[in-house]
């Protein structure tokens, strides 16, 4: 999933197919790198499968080293802005996070699981939003 908000900023929601790779720029930076299945692009053929839509991804620092803990088959929660770089003629774009949920692994398998615990940092991005829990009455 992804969505553009008003400010510029994109909100992407998915599968991480390999573990987030962490570096340290040549300035001593830490950042950590993946990828974020967000969706599929139907096929023009019927019957076939259509082509996976990925996001790169990059945090900085702090948020960097909580990425750091992203490993294969999480499901990412990230918001920032989009940024593009172009090499040998192509278009590149990856999201520079200011955000990120890491939900955990898909739930399945022989015992059953507590709901994964999220874990998040944010820069204050969704502070003045209140989180609504319990009860059976829809807020809209």
């Amino acid at each position: 999933m992804y969505s553009k908000l008003q400010d510029g900023s994109f909100v992407i929601a998915g599968f991480v197919a390999k573990d987030a790779k962490m570096n340290s720029s040549q300035g001593g930076k830490t950042y950590t790198k993946w990828s974020v299945k967000v969706g599929t692009k139907p096929s023009q053929n019927q019957g076939e499968r259509g082509e996976a839509i990925w996001t790169n991804c990059i945090a900085w620092h702090d948020l960097g080293r909580l990425a750091g803990q992203i490993k294969k088959g999480d499901t990412v929660l990230a918001i920032g802005k989009i940024e593009t770089n172009d090499y040998e003629g192509k278009t590149y774009k990856t999201l520079n996070c200011e955000y990120i949920s890491i939900m955990g692994k898909a739930a399945g398998g022989s015992t059953p699981a507590a709901a994964p615990q999220a874990t998040t940092a944010n820069n204050d991005l969704l502070a003045e939003y209140e989180e609504i829990l319990g009860g059976d009455d829809m807020p809209f």
